[in-house]
């Protein structure tokens, strides 16, 4: 599988995937959900301006996002840069009753802060189905060859 490919593969299957876990360079991984924008190229989240993340995000510091999710057939790890975004329009679009529960005053709340996550690179992993993925294990394991149960790369975004 082609870099672009795989790419398309991640950006397909992250539309599936909820939560995953967010660090900034220099803090541990705590978990976040986002909602992933093929056509911004980036992962939308949010959270309060005071949390490490709204912080890092200010800072405009280097992340890592780890994805790991077997109903999407996904695992990755993803490092990219935070910003903070203060497109009205992108909060609007973005927002879902999930991102409420968080915020007293819903968006609205003055706490409130929009983080992009731009990918750079990353490694992916896309598992094929899990019972073609269980047919590849077993005959590998009866032929003494290698098992291949999806695609796995590098790329680039």
């Amino acid at each position: 599988m082609t870099d672009t490919d795989l790419k398309g593969t991640f950006w397909d299957r992250m539309e599936n995937v909820n939560v995953g876990m967010l660090s900034a360079q220099g803090t541990d991984p705590r978990p976040m959900a986002h909602h992933a924008r093929r056509d911004d190229g980036a992962l939308w989240f949010l959270t309060a301006h005071d949390t490490d993340i709204g912080k890092d995000a200010a800072a405009g510091k280097t992340a890592r996002y780890q994805i790991v999710s077997g109903d999407a057939k996904l695992y990755a790890v993803i490092d990219g840069a935070l910003s903070i975004e203060t497109d009205r329009a992108k909060l609007e679009e973005i927002w879902s009753p999930m991102d409420a529960a968080w915020f007293e005053d819903g968006k609205e709340d003055p706490n409130v802060r929009l983080v992009r996550f731009s990918p750079a690179k990353g490694e992916v992993w896309a598992t094929d189905s899990t019972a073609k993925a269980l047919y590849d294990l077993a005959t590998s394991a009866m032929s003494g060859g290698t098992a291949n149960p999806g695609s796995h790369g590098k790329i680039t975004f």
